[in-house]
């Protein structure tokens, strides 16, 4: 009965999930992706991996509840396993699957129909089959956590550099000791993993559109208003726009105001040459240097938001999206309604503006678990355990200067995994193998 009390409780959980938000939430991106899977195009702007998936998906299973499906199962599947492979007892195992997989800010956006969930709950798994290898060290474990890894890479254009502590630690576990071939190994992984979704991502006949110059336009935004003049290269522009124009639409916390009214022109719309590419580039890459001030001035601000600094100012839809957008085509169909979604959804909105909906909290968590294992520094329970944090950090940190918008749910992974590293660092087969030591 304890080996099967985490999967009975993720069992009731996925069920309540289900009851309480049928057929799940749809945003602008949700309802996107989910008229490709129906019209059968692809936007490389948005990994093509979700939309294959959701194509089979829909095959068997309504739509587009059946996508609410298997990301809520892959969810609670990693966490079943994760509670299972931390041991002690039935109770425990319950308590330990409930906490980490009805966590609010992860309970408030697993309906949510994103790429961001699929990546999370994935790594989760990736996770779980490692601490399993713990204690039952089978390559088999290692190569599931691999592929889980891949599959996570594969919905986030910018997840690869979270799956590198933990492409470390497997090649650690495998050469023990031997820095400078588990580092070797580290590499070929990371490359191979990268190849793997490079070619998961392939769109034949989809417009080659880079995503970049979508932060690039948007930093360069803020710097032409706060420097109160164009700094746009000429081609990337409507003739006569003016700072004020770039004022008029600009929001500090989401990129898409600025391309409403057409005056940027968004490579996904217009076809650009390599010199055209690079002019924009290079006037990207000279705001640190030639406007420190705006720049970081800027940044910050965007920080300050992605991390919950400035929850009382930011829209709530920049935390969560509880809606279906009408798109194109799309069928209308009705937003998760009765009396379950009533009694948990108020109450999930009305956590948005709490610490355990700021990133901050989760980051300085993610930290104090890398504190706490290179102090005790004690089995490898805690070195997994870093590597977590790690791993939920290398996903946020690139953000503070790169992300396009302040969106609770690109820090997803980090809520999670600290959550889980602090799960690890406490765990019962932890703290017996630091009283054997």
């Amino acid at each position: 009965m304890t080996r099967l009390a985490p999967w009975l409780a993720a069992t009731l959980g996925l069920a309540l999930v289900l009851a309480a938000f049928w057929p799940g939430y749809l945003s602008w991106d949700s309802a996107w992706q989910w008229w490709q899977a129906r019209h059968g195009e692809l936007d490389p702007g948005h990994p093509p991996v979700m939309v294959r998936v959701w194509q089979v998906v829909r095959l068997v299973l309504p739509d587009p509840g059946g996508m609410l499906l298997m990301q809520a199962l892959v969810w609670w599947a990693a966490v079943a396993g994760f509670a299972q492979a931390l041991g002690g007892g039935a109770w425990r195992r319950v308590l330990c699957a409930w906490l980490l997989g009805a966590w609010p800010p992860l309970l408030a956006l697993l309906p949510h129909l994103w790429k961001d969930v699929w990546m999370m709950a994935l790594f989760a798994g990736a996770v779980a089959c490692l601490v399993a290898e713990l204690s039952a060290p089978r390559r088999s474990w290692r190569i599931a956590a691999l592929l889980l890894l891949a599959a996570g890479c594969s919905f986030r254009h910018n997840a690869l550099p979270a799956a590198l502590p933990l492409l470390a630690w497997v090649a650690w576990r495998v050469w023990p000791g031997r820095w400078l071939r588990a580092t070797a190994a580290t590499i070929v992984l990371a490359a191979g993993l990268h190849l793997a979704v490079t070619l998961a991502n392939l769109a034949p006949g989809a417009r080659d559109a880079p995503v970049w110059p979508v932060i690039a336009m948007w930093d360069i935004a803020a710097v032409s208003i706060a420097e109160d003049r164009v700094l746009f290269p000429p081609d990337w522009v409507e003739p006569g726009l003016t700072v004020d124009d770039l004022r008029r639409d600009f929001s500090p916390f989401v990129n898409v105001p600025s391309f409403e009214s057409g005056q940027l022109r968004l490579n996904f719309y217009y076809d650009y040459t390599p010199a055209q590419y690079a002019d924009l580039r290079r006037t990207w890459l000279s705001l640190p240097l030639d406007h420190p001030r705006a720049y970081f001035g800027h940044r910050a601000e965007v920080s300050a938001y992605l991390l919950g600094l400035r929850q009382t100012t930011q829209p709530d839809f920049q935390v969560l999206q509880p809606a279906i957008v009408p798109l194109r085509d799309n069928p209308a169909i009705a937003a998760p309604s009765g009396g379950l979604h009533r009694l948990v959804q108020p109450r999930l909105d009305a956590l948005v503006d709490t610490p355990l909906f700021a990133g901050w909290l989760y980051l300085l968590l993610s930290v104090g678990v890398l504190a706490f294992t290179a102090i005790r520094r004690r089995g490898a329970h805690d070195s997994l355990a870093a590597a977590v944090a790690a791993s939920g950090l290398l996903l946020a940190l690139p953000l503070l200067p790169f992300a396009p918008s302040a969106d609770f749910r690109y820090l997803a992974w980090m809520v999670a995994a600290s959550l889980m590293a602090l799960m690890l660092c406490l765990s019962p087969r932890a703290q017996r193998h630091i009283a054997s030591m």
